[in-house]
């Protein structure tokens, strides 16, 4: 398989995973994020950015950057809902920590 096909996929992950309204991501930043796993530049990663708009991904421009505009919930409210569930009573630290572990993969953070 051709190695730029996947990165396609690489650009809407870490847009899904790591971008909201207050925390967009430049093109340069992306990049630098999928260069490990893919050889990446910026105008490779804005060429896949208009291919996704074009397919109807809710992917925003701002000055500072690039977010995708889907998210239910923003960066602090994600922290805040993973802790209270660390803090909460009820539940047994085993318990607890299983539940942190299912919302973080539910909400697919990565703090950046």
């Amino acid at each position: 398989m051709n190695a730029k096909k996947p990165l396609i996929v690489y650009v809407l992950k870490v847009l899904e995973s790591n971008t909201d309204r207050d925390h967009p991501m430049t093109q340069v930043k992306i990049a630098e994020w999928i260069d490990p796993v893919l050889p990446c530049d910026r105008k490779t990663v804005g060429r896949n950015i208009k291919t996704l708009q074009a397919m109807g991904y809710p992917i925003v421009k701002t000055s500072k950057g690039f977010y995708m505009d889907r998210r239910q919930f923003n960066a602090e409210e994600i922290r805040f809902v993973l802790r209270a569930v660390m803090f909460a009573e009820g539940k047994d630290e085993e318990e607890k920590v299983e539940l942190y572990k299912k919302l973080h993969r539910a909400f697919q953070v990565r703090w950046w």
